[in-house]
């Protein structure tokens, strides 16, 4: 039987940072994934750059491109791996028992770095044991706040953007990738994509 084509989606229920370690017209390779603890959301808006040719008092014609994908995501623990990956900065750990710390530094010198993003959504309606993969190649985050709320647990939440890649996926076409939307008809976990064929 032919998978859907379209679907429902209920909630978010796995997201995954993978830092990109290259990408260059001959390669693209990701380190190992970092689980963005407690998803609760990821939203993606497709960013449109439109011309248009204007004459005799009327819109003649619209020339439109996709040029990126913002994404904004929120989620409910907060990981200092996770905002290493998202800004740059760096974890350390030092002392032992009592005395043992856990530190996020961002110093001088420090840049937002690329990587990719993956979020899971499990099936309903028309794939029921399935799940729906997202997966944008090559981001760099935009926005990181961190916000306590009075008497409530805080979230936290990243905005970033998509672009393509340089190195191009595919034997016989060969494109530069932006995202990829899958629908598996048997749910799979999150890893990381870099195969040709992606």
């Amino acid at each position: 039987m032919t998978i859907s084509h379209k679907t429902a989606l209920l909630g978010v229920d796995d997201l995954k940072i993978f830092p990109v370690t290259n990408d260059t017209a001959d390669s693209y390779t990701v380190s190992a994934g970092i689980d963005v603890p407690g998803v609760r959301q990821i939203s993606l808006t497709f960013e449109i750059d439109q011309k248009e040719l204007t004459g005799d008092e009327k819109t003649l014609a619209v020339s439109s491109k996709i040029k990126s994908v913002t994404f904004n995501s929120e989620y409910a623990e907060l990981s200092l791996d996770v905002l290493a990956a998202l800004s740059g900065g760096s974890v350390s750990t030092s002392g032992s028992a009592d005395t043992e710390s856990a530190t996020f530094s961002f110093s001088d010198g420090d840049l937002p770095k690329y990587f990719q993003l993956q979020a899971k959504i499990n099936g309903t309606d028309s794939i029921v044991g399935g799940d729906c993969h997202i997966i944008l190649y090559k981001c760099k985050a935009s926005a990181i706040p961190i916000n306590g709320v009075q008497n409530d647990f805080a979230t936290y939440t990243f905005d970033g953007k998509g672009v393509f890649t340089e190195y191009k996926f595919g034997s016989t076409s060969p494109k530069a990738k932006l995202l990829d939307i899958n629908f598996n008809a048997k749910a799979k976990e999150l890893s990381a994509v870099t195969s040709p064929e992606a």
